[in-house]
């Protein structure tokens, strides 16, 4: 876990049984009104909105609700690191005991991405707990699709399950509407927006990818983390997706997407995990 063409076959224009010399054949000129070579096709006419309204449905209707209220987060993180000692060793240790001196330590940064979406206007945003280092990061960036920059401030952490709170300074922007979990129905439109692989930081536009709802219900014990009650889909989700939104057809989200399984490869195979928003709502009201 972590964090069609196709051929076809044409038969030949000539079939059946063959012509004999004592057989009278009629030529028919291509320009006779009844003659299938004479009917050229003719483009449809059809109107530019006519054409753009067949290509709206529910998805693309969601994406434009939504997507403005997704952002992208960029997190630095200090961590601390010990040196190897050359003298841990149980030969020296019957000479110098416990007596030897601690091993040096040195802070390196680490920066990593993750996604998020603003819950009300005024600022508040959910992603994973795991993006925000799990509440140790000293620095965490939001960007916006309006292409801004924001210093966010960590509200809160769960570190179980794995959700944290930030805020920006900013008001009347897009929020998103959160669903019932609960309702969430295998087979149903499931829409992934976020930032994968820093692509938001480059265009200042998430990414949006598509399936459905794969199961609901899934349980997933670990030692430091409480993923119960999971939503499956297979809508991509790649690294730097943790923290973003799961919507339904009505731009509700369902889910926070959280983590995927890789079957021992390095991307997405199709299997996907979403945080059921019900459990995220007890956490953030």
């Amino acid at each position: 876990m972590l964090f069609g063409g196709c051929s076809i076959n044409r038969k030949p224009a000539s079939g059946g049984a063959s012509q004999t010399p004592s057989q009278q054949t009629t030529t028919r000129s291509f320009t006779e009104p009844n003659s299938l070579y004479a009917q050229s096709a003719q483009p449809v006419q059809t109107r530019g909105d006519e054409i753009s309204n067949s290509r709206r449905n529910a998805i693309t209707n969601a994406v434009a609700a939504a997507s403005p209220a997704v952002v992208g987060i960029n997190v630095t993180e200090v961590r601390e690191y010990q040196t190897a000692d050359p003298f841990r060793d149980p030969f020296f240790d019957q000479f110098f005991g416990n007596r030897r001196r601690k091993s040096p330590t040195y802070r390196q940064e680490v920066k990593s991405l993750g996604s998020g979406f603003l819950i009300s206007a005024d600022g508040y945003i959910v992603t994973n707990a795991h993006v925000v280092a799990n509440g140790n990061a000293t620095k965490v960036v939001v960007t916006t699709t309006d292409k801004k920059r924001y210093d966010a401030k960590l509200i809160g952490t769960d570190v179980l399950m794995d959700i944290a709170l930030l805020k920006i300074d900013v008001t009347s922007r897009v929020f998103l509407r959160l669903g019932n979990s609960d309702d969430a129905t295998v087979g149903e439109w499931a829409i992934a927006i976020g930032n994968p692989f820093g692509l938001f930081e480059i265009n200042d536009k998430p990414t949006v990818t598509v399936g459905v709802v794969s199961a609901t219900g899934l349980d997933f014990p670990s030692d430091d983390k409480s993923y119960k009650g999971m939503i499956q889909t297979d809508a991509a989700i790649n690294s730097g997706n943790s923290g973003g939104p799961l919507l339904n057809a009505n731009a509700e989200v369902m889910g926070v997407n959280t983590f995927i399984y890789t079957g021992g490869g390095q991307g997405s195979i199709g299997i996907g995990f979403a945080i059921p928003i019900n459990r995220v709502k007890k956490i953030v009201d």
